[in-house]
């Protein structure tokens, strides 16, 4: 169903939208009779409903049981709906409502909700809440809303952004884990009609791979043709990976093959089609799961890839040992060795021209406008030596590049981000391309998740005074840009790298801290109150005095409300987890607090997942492996969010959101 308000079906749909909608589970208009004194209190919101233009849809929603109001807006289409995001904030922010700037998650078994996606085509829908004692100032807000988008003068809601800087935004966002950015950059990508339906499918598989949503990504309708594409590694790896860990994780683990092959057969249809490609740069799960297939498929290449390289049979071990045994004991075949690795012969590598193979190398092709898209496509970066062992040569090529250059290498920060790992940083070069962001006002979403998670490459490298002090005078030159209280989970996440790093200069720190939280200050009624708190805590570390709302025993009182529990939050970064489970020891004291960060799956992880009533991950520099072991071991009821960034303020905001239920199940 279209979600476009023009065509001769729209009244039709406006009235059977209007029928579910005030019908059982809403008792705000039960007879929908119009003389009523609500009937006469709903005209003007139905009013813009059988308009059919572009001024967002309000309807109200009364929970039977609580009496608590919501409204529900519905933008016009998806690239409005990243604009509503941003006019709500601004109309109504956290002062008059319990909204955060996101489109709710909707449950489409809930009648209401599944006629509000049916009528909009879309999944861009905000439903906002407030507290009794603002409801007034909230409705007053939303009709004030209405009126003003009406008397707008016409404009475009979006200036057209050239595909490729959407795609490093997307590559970007997904790296630095910032993940509702990376969900509206892959809506406004598949919006612009500047990819193929395959292009964007591809893209949509890798997000749910890092996030480890292995069975939704299973479950998508564009599967079997994207499968039969050949497509990209990374594309070809989540497939297998995926069918790896809900199917077969479970029974190799125990020895029991023969469970393992039946559930391959039932769950592995797609598997012929993958099977033919390079092999080299699979992970363990997918090549597990091409190991299992070959002796059914015959295949040659996978069966002597396996017999002959040691260290590939070692990777697939620890997930099939019995499997692996088999090979093992296998008598290996030197004549096919070079063809099963994956190796082109001598003359394929005489007609094709050398890609790069190193940092350096992809630094210097980028100069000199050479065609990266494959190296990028098929990610063999991650097969690279970490560029910090190169980094002062990279360093200097991106110092010296120019305009245009600059522009195309701002694609290379989501790979560069993503290899980076919480190893050896390459402080140099992600100094050139924080610099490269700051030149080149990057302030979009995407973008500013790389530029904390490129700031951290930095300071964790230990600069000394004067690097120091030029990274944040530099961060703060640029902070009237783009920091404000719709931006508070970034702003503090910077902030509180800074804090948590090491301070070779007190005064840098202090004028940075104070430009980023300043404009949270002054509009700190817009803050929640646990973002408030944290900028509050983040003020006095840093040494910079600034007015906040006192926390009072109103502020607290509703977390004395969230009940005892277990919650798991995962990491990379294990001081953004020591800093979390302080800040959430002090909010909610009742709730037991694990953390984790593994890089796969380990038994102690997999007690954790399963005693958690909720799981909050930080998914930058994760892996599938580990992110889909968290999922595919958790109970039924677990709670599992995914937070918006890296840094301490991202989790925190993930984790507050997700105790207190109440609040979040619409958020």
């Amino acid at each position: 169903m279209t979600g476009r308000r023009t065509g001769n079906d729209y009244a039709a749909r406006a009235d059977e939208l209007i029928e579910t909608f005030f019908g059982p589970g809403n008792p705000v208009w039960p007879n929908r009779d119009p003389d009523s004194i609500i009937g006469r209190r709903l005209v003007p919101y139905l009013q813009v409903l059988h308009e059919g233009s572009d001024v967002p849809i309000v309807l109200p929603r009364q929970d039977p049981e609580t009496r608590q109001w919501v409204a529900y807006v519905i933008p016009l289409d998806e690239r409005h709906g990243a604009a509503m995001g941003e006019l709500l904030q601004a109309f109504i922010g956290t002062s008059f409502a319990r909204f955060h700037g996101q489109p709710a998650r909707l449950n489409p078994e809930d009648p209401i909700d599944r006629a509000v996606l049916r009528f909009a085509g879309h999944s861009s829908v905000f439903v906002i809440s407030s507290p009794r004692s603002a409801e007034k100032h909230m409705w007053d807000a939303v009709k004030l809303l209405q009126q003003a988008v009406r008397i707008r003068p016409r404009r475009s809601w979006h200036a057209p952004t050239p595909v490729g800087r959407l795609l490093s935004q997307f590559d970007i966002a997904m790296a630095a884990g910032d993940n509702a950015a990376s969900a509206s950059l892959l809506e406004q990508l598949s919006a612009t009609g500047g990819l193929s339906a395959t292009n964007v499918a591809y893209l949509r598989i890798k997000r749910l791979a890092r996030l480890g949503r292995n069975a939704e990504l299973l479950r998508l309708a564009e599967l079997p043709d994207v499968a039969t594409t050949r497509p990209p590694t990374p594309v070809r790896d989540a497939i297998l990976a995926a069918i790896f860990v809900t199917a077969l994780a479970e029974p190799l683990a125990a020895g029991e093959l023969e469970t393992a092959r039946v559930r391959l057969i039932e769950a592995g249809t797609l598997v012929p089609a993958l099977m033919d490609g390079p092999l080299a740069e699979l992970s363990p799960e997918a090549l597990t799961v091409l190991a299992l297939a070959a002796p059914v498929m015959d295949s040659t290449p996978i069966t002597e890839l396996l017999r002959n390289q040691p260290g590939v049979l070692a990777a697939l071990e620890p997930l099939a040992p019995d499997l692996a045994a088999q090979y093992l004991h296998a008598r290996p075949s030197e004549a096919t060795n070079e063809v099963a690795s994956g190796e082109p012969n001598d003359e394929g590598a005489a007609t094709t021209i050398a890609a790069p193979t190193s940092w350096l190398e992809l630094a210097r092709a980028v100069a000199a406008d050479s065609d990266i898209g494959e190296v990028l496509a098929d990610e063999r970066w991650r097969l690279w030596p970490p560029a910090a062992e190169t980094d002062d040569e990279v360093a200097s090529v991106l110092a010296r590049l120019d305009d245009a250059a600059a522009d195309r290498v701002w694609a290379l920060v989501g790979p560069f981000v993503d290899a980076d790992r919480y190893l050896r940083p390459a402080a140099r070069s992600a100094r050139e391309f924080l610099t490269n962001a700051l030149t080149h006002d990057r302030f979009t979403p995407g973008d500013l998740a790389g530029i904390v998670a490129l700031a951290e490459i930095v300071l964790r490298s230990a600069p000394d005074s004067a690097t120091y002090a030029q990274l944040l005078d530099d961060l703060a030159a640029e902070a009237s840009r783009w920091a404000g209280p719709d931006r508070a989970p970034v702003v503090l996440d910077l902030v509180d790298l800074v804090a948590r790093s090491a301070c070779p200069d007190a005064d840098a720190r202090l004028r940075v801290g104070y430009r980023l939280l300043r404009p949270l200050s002054d509009h700190s009624t817009r803050l929640d109150h646990d973002q408030a708190a944290f900028a509050a805590q983040l003020s006095i570390e840093v040494g910079v005095e600034l007015p906040w709302p006192p926390t009072d025993e109103e502020v607290a009182s509703p977390w004395s409300d969230v009940p005892a529990q277990d919650l798991l939050l995962y990491s990379l970064d294990e001081s953004v987890l020591d800093r979390v489970t302080t800040a959430l020891a002090a909010l909610v004291p009742q709730v037991n607090i694990i953390t984790s960060h593994d890089h796969v799956g380990s038994r102690q992880l997999k007690q954790w997942v399963r005693r958690a009533d909720v799981v909050v991950m930080a998914t930058r520099c994760a892996t599938h492996a580990a992110t889909g072991f968290i999922r595919s071991n958790s109970r039924p009821t677990t709670l599992i969010r995914e937070a918006d960034g890296s840094g301490s303020a991202s989790l925190l905001r993930a984790a507050t959101a997700a105790l207190n239920r109440g609040d979040y199940s619409r958020g």
